[in-house]
């Protein structure tokens, strides 16, 4: 009885050898091919490759410039704009243009005391408070901002013990003598009597922040 031969046409559809598509031969050449480059487009690419980079880092550092401060330290700022101390209580604290950087940061602060608002500094600290006011002494004082993160809670002066002027606000006498390791933060000028309002010093915001920081005693 004779064999039957197959044909490529009697086989069904689904017995029909699958064609051989050599993917990893054909990977290889498309690589080979397009690592053929001239110098010419190897340097424009190592050129485009430093544009990028370059392009990454200046997004990078605008976008983490851009960012708000996201810790809830307690600080002290100066005003960025000259207003006088006598405003203060007429302007809303959120319209205050205060410095970037605080004049008191909480780096700066060894302890404070919540009895009696007594916060010992570091030696840069103190000697950053020592300058604040300049010479010839500026008898109507300083304004700052004491703030939690960005939050700000009040506004106070530093002031002189050369200043004739009565100031009803929160005070910090400026520390002149140089073994002088404190400030202290006060009510009124030249004594507490002289002070109107409430206290804001142990406001409920500070005492947590000063006390997750190890701060306060």
């Amino acid at each position: 009885m004779p064999h039957k031969v197959c044909t490529p046409h009697s086989l069904r559809s689904s017995e029909r050898a699958a064609p051989s598509l050599h993917f990893g031969r054909w990977d290889a050449s498309r690589t080979q091919t397009v690592g053929r480059l001239s110098p010419t487009q190897r340097q424009g690419e190592k050129d485009m490759s430093k544009k990028t980079l370059f392009l990454l880092i200046v997004l990078a550092f605008a976008f983490s410039s851009c960012q708000p401060v996201t810790n809830n330290d307690f600080a002290i700022y100066l005003l960025s704009k000259d207003t006088s101390t006598f405003d203060l209580a007429q302007v809303d604290i959120n319209q205050l243009d205060i410095e970037t950087e605080p004049i008191i940061s909480i780096e700066d602060i060894v302890s404070y005391d919540k009895t009696n608002h007594v916060i010992e500094l570091t030696p840069e600290g103190i000697t950053r408070a020592q300058q604040i006011l300049p010479m010839p002494v500026k008898v109507d004082g300083i304004p700052f901002v004491v703030c939690v993160g960005k939050e700000r809670i009040y506004t106070g002066a530093f002031w002189s013990l050369h200043s004739s002027l009565i100031y009803d606000g929160v005070v910090i006498l400026q520390p002149f003598d140089t073994a002088e390791t404190t400030i202290q933060i006060t009510l009124g000028y030249p004594g507490q009597d002289f002070f109107t309002g409430n206290d804001p010093r142990a406001d409920s915001r500070i005492m947590i922040t000063l006390e997750q920081s190890k701060k306060l005693k």
